[in-house]
């Protein structure tokens, strides 16, 4: 059975968390880059993914918009 693209928000802080912990600040730019190759790619459900992920790892080093 397909989960129809959920994915919870847990999975999200858990990724973002990774990203910093691996590249420190520069996951910042790291995750930049993924959501503008899910975007070049035209799947908008991975698109809002990575948006999601990033959105979190600004929000955890405190530049959330």
């Amino acid at each position: 059975m397909e989960d129809d693209g959920f994915v919870d928000d847990e999975f999200i802080e858990e990724t973002a968390r990774e990203y910093l912990d691996r590249y420190g600040f520069d996951g910042l730019a790291v995750l930049r880059e993924r959501v503008g190759i899910a975007a070049a790619s035209g799947d908008e459900l991975l698109t809002q993914r990575w948006r999601e992920i990033l959105e979190a790892a600004e929000r955890m080093m405190g530049l959330d918009r």
